[in-house]
């Protein structure tokens, strides 16, 4: 039922608000509104990623502010009233840390992920050897016939 509300909703709901604008404000001013989003979003996004791109190359994971912002340029180049409203909405300080409180315990520094791959090497050992399961025949090569 929510795919086909989104699915079929949205397109209605920015038809219909597009159309309510045309009528309100006329076709020109509609076509800056929705038009005027997609350069806005690309620099935006240009921004975003370039802030992350930095912080990668500094091996530091990119704060979630980073995050909101890329979301907000995606949104903002997507034609259309309502995801320029949830762009700007992605933009506020406020509601971004209410989206992240869910995720407040989870860790994803690189200096954990490092902890825990080289914690895999210590003590274990590699023992070579040949699986067999339990439906092979051992005496059937594929090539040799008996």
């Amino acid at each position: 039922m929510v795919k086909r509300l989104l699915i079929f909703g949205y397109p209605l709901l920015e038809v219909s608000t597009a159309w309510a604008l045309i009528i309100w404000l006329g076709f020109g001013w509609t076509f800056v509104i929705y038009v005027a989003g997609m350069p806005i979003g690309w620099i935006v996004f240009k921004q975003a990623g370039r802030r992350a791109l930095d912080a990668a190359h500094r091996q530091e994971v990119p704060p979630a502010k980073l995050t909101f912002r890329m979301l907000a340029g995606v949104l903002f180049m997507i034609p259309g009233l309502w995801t320029d409203v949830l762009a700007l909405l992605c933009l506020v300080p406020y509601l971004q840390q209410r989206m992240l409180a869910p995720f407040a315990n989870v860790t994803s520094s690189p200096g954990n992920m490092n902890w825990r791959m080289s914690s895999w090497g210590q003590g274990s050992e590699v023992i070579e050897g040949v699986v067999i399961h339990e439906n092979d025949d051992p005496f059937d090569s594929g090539s040799i016939e008996r």
